[in-house]
């Protein structure tokens, strides 16, 4: 597989939760400010630049031969972390937790990132869903920076790909919205699909 359909693989399993998120926010009429997408789009790829920080440390003390098996695995871990997040969502959503306090909350229930229920999310609550939306990121940097991505390129690419999809996903909420969660389950799947190619 060519280093850019992979990279291409890669982008999409991390930042494809922001047109589902997107969706439903977009379905429920919840305003986000344009500015508010381009910042939740950076802090995602800032994430990503700074797990793949600890990746290329973790590297350092890992093998050459071993590093790319080692992220390899760390992904498929991931994929199969976010499948059971997305088999056990209607679980929690009975749970009533503080979206402070637990960011990922809000992957499962989007509104929960209006805290004061004013209909747009704005100020700090831009900050909460960029958090949300970062948590895959954390694991795919360090994952990455082992099994050998080009890490600024992606940051770039991780950041474009969650502006636009998170605002497409907005705008077409209305339309796509019965079909945005079934779109969780994609980041697991490709993350494992990526750690299996790797493994081979």
């Amino acid at each position: 597989m060519g280093i850019g359909m992979f990279i291409f693989l890669f982008v999409t399993a991390v930042s494809i939760d922001s047109f589902g998120i997107g969706c439903v926010l977009g379905l429920k009429k919840v305003g986000l400010t344009l500015r508010g997408v381009f910042l939740i789009a950076s802090v995602s790829g800032c994430m990503f630049l700074l797990s793949s920080y600890f990746g290329h440390l973790l590297a350092a003390v890992v093998a050459a031969e071993d590093a790319e098996r080692v992220g390899a695995l760390a992904l498929i871990g991931i994929g199969i972390y976010f499948l059971w997040q997305f088999f056990k969502k209607e679980k929690d959503s009975e749970e009533k937790k503080e979206p402070w306090l637990n960011p990922a909350k809000v992957l499962n229930d989007p509104l929960a990132a209006d805290v004061d229920h004013s209909g747009g999310i704005r100020g700090k609550e831009v900050w909460l869903l960029g958090a949300a939306l970062s948590l895959d990121t954390i694991g795919a940097g360090i994952s990455g920076a082992l099994i050998g991505i080009p890490i600024l390129f992606t940051a770039v690419m991780i950041t474009v790909a969650t502006f636009c999809m998170l605002g497409c996903g907005i705008l077409s909420g209305s339309k796509l919205s019965d079909k945005a969660e079934s779109l969780s389950i994609l980041p697991g799947v490709l993350l494992i699909i990526i750690g299996l190619i790797k493994l081979s």
